[in-house]
């Protein structure tokens, strides 16, 4: 009895899979694969988020406030960089000369 059951089984499964592989490559009657999205669904990226501040030092070159040096960069100033509440990048310039 359980050797019939499992033949029955075997059968069963073995030609479930041999009829889907001949489905498989006749790609005539198909429905189209679906379109590719551009969209990575994430779990909480539609939240609403709000950046912080979070000021840290920074050094740039400043031609502006430390003028240019013989080479014709700017010379170095330090900034405080952060966020705003709507994610935009902020720095603030603070002194001339590296920290």
């Amino acid at each position: 009895m359980k050797t019939a059951l499992l033949a029955l089984l075997l059968l069963t499964t073995l030609g479930s899979s041999l009829a889907y592989s001949a489905s498989d490559t006749d790609l005539n009657g198909l429905p189209p694969p679906p379109a590719r999205s551009d969209r990575l669904d994430i779990f909480g990226a539609g939240m609403c988020h709000q950046c912080e501040w979070r000021p840290r030092a920074k050094v740039m070159a400043a031609a502006e406030e430390c003028g240019v040096g013989a080479d014709g960069v700017g010379n170095p100033a330090t900034f405080e960089c952060g966020r705003t509440p709507s994610c935009d990048t902020v720095c603030n310039f603070v002194r001339c000369g590296s920290p």
